[in-house]
């Protein structure tokens, strides 16, 4: 019935909007629902923009008609002293009852909102508080959170720094660059190789002699001789005295008449043919 009854007040004093306009609404929950005493860190949304444009607060007394009572309804102010809102219901010579009231409030920052409390003065209790907090968020309280929002500007890329390699600055090249190497000199104006350099020539130039020599000795040497060499080397008697096994093979197919006679036959199928011939011939003049 309580939470009935103040989402129907909610709507009826919510300020009329339209999509132009960058807000949203909502309620928060019941802020006393543990304690008669609150702390707004946990009661509101965790969002910038944020005001709060309305109070609802509800609960029941317990006490005698002659005993005097009074309960104050507040929340400190946060960034000053005494109360940012402050009400006070005096229920002395009265019976208990539980009452109800809704605040309209003009669109108060979040951050104004200090600790909350329901407290009792006299004799007597409270029980069932409900408090509620009815607030207003502005969409572009932060204009760079929405691109549709005035005043937005388009964020420009970060480009990222990038860390240019500099080899003339690395200590391990310049310590493999060794720019103070001296050479000695012969007197003819040679480097003068140290003992394993001038080994290895000699190796190379030993190799180069041998190459040399071998093509000399291909060229001094004629054709003839290296043939000869070849077949020294080659045993061709094998191929010139072998022979390969064979016989003669007679014809079995004999003529046994020498007299072929004519076809008459096919001598007058040719004569038939060429009658017809000739007489073909012969319709194309008869024309």
């Amino acid at each position: 019935m309580v939470q009935r009854l103040a989402l129907v007040l909610c709507l009826q004093l919510l300020p009329s909007y339209s999509y132009s306009e960058p807000y949203s609404y909502g309620t928060t929950g019941n802020a006393a629902s543990g304690s008669l005493s609150w702390g707004m860190g946990s009661v509101f949304p965790s969002i910038t923009g944020l005001d709060v444009n309305g109070l609802l607060y509800r609960y029941t007394t317990i006490k005698n008609p002659e005993d005097n009572m009074k309960v104050h309804v507040g929340n400190k102010n946060a960034n000053g002293v005494g109360y940012l809102f402050r009400e006070t219901d005096d229920w002395s010579g009265v019976d208990g009852n539980t009452i109800v009231k809704y605040f309209p409030l003009a669109n108060i920052s979040s951050s104004k909102w200090g600790d909350g409390s329901i407290e009792v003065e006299g004799t007597g209790s409270v029980t069932n508080a409900t408090v509620l907090y009815n607030y207003r968020i502005d969409e572009c309280y932060n204009p760079q959170a929405n691109e549709l929002c005035a005043g937005y500007v388009k964020p420009v890329p970060v480009v990222p720094v990038v860390e240019i390699y500099d080899a003339t600055e690395d200590e391990d090249v310049a310590a493999a660059i060794d720019t103070e190497i001296e050479f000695e000199y012969d007197s003819d104006g040679n480097i003068i190789l140290e003992d394993e350099e001038e080994e290895e020539d000699t190796r190379l130039e030993m190799g180069l002699t041998a190459s040399a020599n071998a093509l000399t000795l291909f060229k001094n040497a004629g054709q003839a001789d290296i043939i000869m060499s070849i077949n020294l080397e080659t045993d061709l008697a094998a191929y010139y005295n072998s022979s390969i096994g064979g016989g003669v093979y007679n014809d079995n197919n004999t003529l046994t008449d020498s007299n072929l006679p004519d076809n008459s036959r096919a001598l007058r199928n040719n004569f038939a043919q060429q009658l017809l011939h000739d007489k073909m011939i012969n319709m194309q003049y008869n024309k």
